[in-house]
């Protein structure tokens, strides 16, 4: 729902809906999955109408299977997932191990490939509009001993908070609000990227709390600073669950962020990822 394009009637109706929907409780957001070579209609049912209202679903595998990596992408496929970004750690379908990898460079875009701590992102924020992720999914393989604690926040919510707040959401829209200087390491050219956008008549957020490699527009500073704010005082609309095996989550590209982690002494801690660049659809 965009607040620039609906009367307020019709964006009162939605905001309304959305927080007084709101459940941070794991049983009102986990399906059990059976098979996640052939989900069930009734899996896939609950799994879509969960998302459509939280933008975030979570699952649970109640059996080991034999080939993980590729039920993953099964299970992925049959919910609509599709499209995924490849990158130099993913394997050539796209899904990506995320782990402690030796040696890495401790840059904000491979932090996740460590166990410090994740600030408070969108994947892909550093994407130009061709390249957008609009869902991801997590699975978990092997967990962590202490630690690894994910939170999540729809970004939806932090959008209604801020216009429940402030009267400037055309400063988060701008599509320079911020810019991702230019990478040498990977050639990549400098980006202009706006917060909130509208895609697929969906909102969209790239957002990152790093404050490194990020320059904010002179008029979306203050207005950024705001939402940040919002973002780290909204405990109440914070969704936090560490998993355990055979968990995952697929969200569409919701506010997120982890703690720092130790592994098992003989177990690195290890999710797989798909970043899609089409949304969770029947």
């Amino acid at each position: 729902m965009n607040i620039l394009e609906n009367n307020k009637t019709n964006y009162k109706l939605w905001a309304d809906k959305k927080l007084q929907g709101f459940s941070n409780k794991l049983d009102d957001l986990i399906v059990e999955i059976d098979n996640p070579n052939s989900l069930s209609k009734s899996e896939k049912a609950m799994m879509h109408r969960i998302i459509n209202q939280h933008n975030i679903v979570f699952f649970q595998i109640n059996k080991g299977v034999d080939d993980v990596k590729s039920s993953i992408k099964m299970l992925a496929s049959q919910v609509g997932l599709g499209n995924y970004e490849i990158d130099s750690k993913s394997d050539s379908d796209g899904l990506t191990e995320i782990k402690i990898h030796d040696n890495i460079k401790t840059d904000a875009e491979y932090i996740p490939y460590t166990d410090k701590q994740l600030k408070w992102h969108t994947d892909g924020y550093y994407n130009d509009d061709d390249n957008l992720i609009l869902t991801w999914l997590l699975f978990c393989k092997n967990q962590s001993e202490n630690g690894g604690l994910n939170k999540y926040m729809d970004h939806e919510i932090a959008y209604i908070l801020f216009n429940e707040n402030f009267d400037n959401i055309d400063d988060l829209m701008l599509n320079n609000a911020y810019r991702i200087p230019k990478n040498e390491l990977n050639g990549r050219e400098a980006i202009d990227n706006p917060i909130f956008s509208f895609v697929e008549n969906k909102l969209h957020m790239k957002f990152s709390m790093r404050e490194k490699n990020i320059i904010w527009n002179d008029k979306s500073k203050e207005a950024s600073k705001n939402l940040k704010n919002i973002i780290n005082d909204s405990d109440m609309y914070h969704i936090s669950h560490k998993f355990t095996e055979g968990q995952g989550v697929i969200t569409n590209n919701i506010i997120h962020m982890r703690t720092s982690f130790t592994n098992l002494e003989k177990k690195n801690r290890l999710l797989y990822r798909l970043r899609s660049k089409q949304r969770m659809r029947a």
